[in-house]
């Protein structure tokens, strides 16, 4: 299970906590744009981060040298702004040994189940309290 906890502070930062790391976002616009992550980047980097590290731990992928593993994501927004209508997840996988190639198609299996993937697909109940102190 996890469980992170995410503290709004001085109205301009939120500050993440999970197995006692932090990470701080900073919520503020300068004159070049935002300094800090919107929610929606946040959102594209965990499953960049949940694709990425199910594919590399594979089996067929665990004991291979890459030299390099690359994830782009984008995303589009359907005419409500609060939800995306699609999200695209390229790949790249630079390998030392040519021995998976032809097999784009069990690699791209692999990364597309991720749990942060199935819990975008398969939609989690949320429930949300609020309490007033």
């Amino acid at each position: 299970m996890a469980q992170i906890r995410a503290e709004f502070q001085d109205g301009k930062r939120i500050v993440f906590t999970a197995r006692e790391r932090s990470f701080v976002n900073v919520r503020e616009t300068r004159d070049d744009g935002p300094i800090g992550f919107s929610s929606s980047e946040l959102l594209l980097m965990a499953l960049g981060n949940c694709s990425l590290g199910i594919l590399t731990n594979h089996d067929l992928l665990k004991d291979m040298p890459l030299k390099k593993a690359t994830a782009i994501l984008e995303s589009g927004n359907s005419q409500n702004p609060s939800r995306f209508d699609n999200i695209k997840l390229n790949i790249e996988l630079e390998l030392e040994d040519s021995s998976l190639h032809n097999q784009e198609d069990t690699l791209e299996r692999i990364a597309d189940n991720c749990p942060v993937g199935n819990t975008l697909k398969f939609s989690p109940e949320i429930t949300v309290k609020v309490t007033l102190k």
